[in-house]
């Protein structure tokens, strides 16, 4: 009896396990079985050969910028360049007389002075050029005081066409002439084309007599209307 119970309770036993290993791979067969073999199942077929890659774009230079240093000195040498461009093809100038370099006139010249003052100057001198070369260009006056200028032709020596150079001067009175020193008369006779005249006609010892009010031998000639050439109706 005791073996029966036994034998019985080994058979449920073993029943008991077999109904579990067969529970356990029927669950496996129809559940864990479909999703291992969808697991394992293999994937689609690929090419065993690659696939081409895509074309890459060629590289495209880049333009470097210029670094401050060299934009400077791009700058530089272009301005450089600008500058002396003219120098490759040397322009014409027309000549240019070298200045005559002469010493100031002495108050004193005496003849061969000045024709050695003036032999130096250019052959085209002006007349006021070689004035300048051998005296001092007197003072002058804008118009004549009071709106009245005195008659210079009653000076010996002094025409209409002289009075008429000398006013131009800014010369209008026997008392500016009367002033003149030995340079500026020099000057006056350079500049009048008669170097040496006004010294031998002494200019300045009559403008003196008749600047103080007095009176020349020459100057009554010339209101009596004896001299010609300072007469009224002498014909220009």
């Amino acid at each position: 009896m005791f073996y029966l119970v036994i034998q019985t309770g080994l058979l449920v036993l073993a029943a008991f396990v077999l109904g579990a290993i067969a529970g356990c791979l029927l669950k496996r067969f129809f559940t864990g079985g479909s999703v291992y073999q969808a697991a394992s199942a293999a994937p689609a077929a690929v090419s065993s050969e690659p696939e081409p890659a895509e074309a890459s774009p060629a590289p495209v230079a880049k333009k470097r910028k210029p670094r401050p240093a060299e934009s400077a000195a791009a700058v530089a040498a272009a301005t450089v360049a600008a500058t002396t461009a003219h120098l490759d093809t040397p322009e014409e100038k027309p000549a240019v007389r070298d200045p005559v370099s002469l010493p100031e006139p002495a108050e004193e010249m005496d003849e061969a002075a000045v024709e050695a003052a003036l032999a130096a100057l250019p052959t085209d001198a002006s007349n006021e050029d070689k004035a300048n070369a051998v005296g001092t260009r007197p003072s002058a006056l804008a118009g004549p005081t009071g709106g009245t200028k005195d008659n210079l032709q009653r000076i010996k020596g002094v025409g209409k066409v002289n009075e008429g150079k000398l006013n131009d001067l800014g010369i209008y009175h026997f008392a500016q002439i009367a002033e003149w020193t030995p340079s500026e008369a020099r000057w006056v006779g350079t500049y009048l084309a008669f170097a040496g005249r006004i010294e031998r006609e002494d200019w300045v010892g009559q403008a003196k007599v008749l600047a103080d009010g007095g009176e020349t031998d020459f100057a009554k000639r010339v209101d009596a209307g004896k001299v010609e050439s300072s007469s009224s109706k002498t014909k220009k």
